[in-house]
């Protein structure tokens, strides 16, 4: 479906883009959201658990992979790489404000609810929605869907490895347009969360300990059994990175020559 703003131009960007997560300044932010936005770019961002669990393949047809995430950045850091720390829900305000009224966007993932209220809340855009269920299933069986609607920006919330997979599909579709991922972020923007992680959490770098403390069930296990998995193969998992490509101050730029091997 496509929702477009009846009003569009009648908020501010700030109010119409609606940061998920600390409104935080930090430079890197808006560098890596003028990276975000190149043409024929696919962006997406690794924490220590999607690291452990990535596919390279995938990976590998990327552009650009930041990092998000304590765990992870210090052990980059360890390995000689100093790399900004950003993720989705950081990264796209700034992102948003960088696109006029009326500019296509395709939401790809979550459930049509959740893609529903993110459009909504987007409403200064022209939003297609395709949900991670049966949208998905309908995209994948009649890729037109996407090129017929010419968005300027794709942003794919799927599980990691998924969404790197589609995130390369969509942009072989919409050469043009500029793609990322965002993991949870649909679900997160649905619900109006602004305060995910409020500022001081942010800056205290205590991210992983609110997640767990908002959803215990899902995230308990990723923050203390399989952090600790992370730290016991995070020089392998480290090297297979370099063997990508360079690091920046933004993250891993991916070398295209290797993106078939």
């Amino acid at each position: 479906m496509t929702l477009q703003s009846p009003n569009a131009g009648g908020l501010d960007q700030s109010e119409a883009a609606g940061a998920v997560g600390p409104s935080a300044a930090d430079p890197a932010f808006d560098l890596m959201a003028q990276r975000v936005l190149t043409r024929g770019h696919a962006t997406t961002w690794l924490n220590h658990w999607s690291l452990l669990h990535a596919d390279f393949r995938a990976l590998a047809r990327m552009n650009t992979v930041g990092f998000d995430g304590t765990l992870l950045q210090m052990r980059l850091r360890a390995a000689g790489h100093e790399v900004a720390r950003t993720s989705a829900d950081l990264v796209l305000p700034h992102v948003f404000s960088r696109l006029d009224d009326g500019t296509r966007i395709t939401l790809i993932g979550a459930v049509p609810e959740a893609g529903e209220a993110a459009a909504r809340r987007l409403e200064r855009f022209d939003v297609q929605v395709i949900d991670g269920y049966d949208g998905l299933r309908r995209f994948k069986a009649q890729p037109s869907v996407l090129a017929d609607f010419e968005p300027r920006l794709v942003i794919v919330g799927l599980g990691a490895g998924l969404q790197e997979v589609v995130a390369s599909v969509a942009l072989g579709l919409v050469p043009e347009a500029s793609v990322c991922t965002a993991g949870g972020w649909i679900d997160q923007y649905a619900k109006a969360a602004d305060d995910y992680f409020p500022d001081w959490v942010h800056a205290a770098r205590l991210g992983w300990a609110w997640r767990i403390a908002h959803e215990p069930k899902r995230l308990t296990k990723r923050y203390t059994v399989e952090a600790l998995d992370f730290t016991a193969h995070w020089p392998e998992l480290i090297r297979r990175l370099e063997a990508m490509g360079t690091f920046d101050e933004l993250g891993l730029v991916v070398d295209k020559r290797d993106a078939s091997a």
